[in-house]
């Protein structure tokens, strides 16, 4: 019997590949960007989005028509949205 096949995404912010799945789910899905990112720029982020990966996400939430979150209190956009 062969074992499954190795699941990778690339991270939003980092583009690195990632495993999700089976048994190592090292990022998350983030629905209300409708993005995957790494579990290490998920947690480097988790005062907000870097101002860095902004434009990228910014450019991506309008490409897919979703709306933008209100900003935090550092003016960052949320890690994620309500």
């Amino acid at each position: 019997m062969s074992s499954p096949s190795r699941i990778e995404y690339p991270c939003f912010s980092c583009e690195q590949a990632f495993q999700f799945g089976p048994h190592l789910y090292a990022g998350r899905h983030i629905r209300g960007y409708q993005i995957n990112v790494c579990d290490t720029c998920f947690g480097a982020n988790w005062d907000g989005w870097n101002p860095r990966v902004e434009s990228k996400l910014l450019k991506h939430l309008q490409g897919k028509g979703l709306p933008t979150p209100e900003r935090n209190e550092k003016g960052w956009l949320p890690r994620e949205p309500r």
